[in-house]
């Protein structure tokens, strides 16, 4: 329960889904899952989260 709770601190997460994620790392690769999937769900809720912002910028990238 600390784990991921310290793991939201950090990687700036909603509790919920890093719980959700550590979970779900612990059912998809056992023990080491209770550290990958936090780590694995918080790269790709930051990958969307900029991805979306910058869905409003026009969708003019970097040349």
């Amino acid at each position: 329960m600390i784990r991921p709770w310290l793991i939201a601190r950090g990687a700036d997460l909603p509790l919920l889904l890093t719980l959700l994620g550590a979970l779900g790392g612990v059912l998809a690769f056992g023990f080491l899952g209770l550290f990958l999937g936090p780590v694995l769900l918080a790269v790709g809720f930051n990958l969307l989260k900029d991805w979306a912002a910058e869905g409003g910028s026009g969708g003019a990238g970097p040349a």
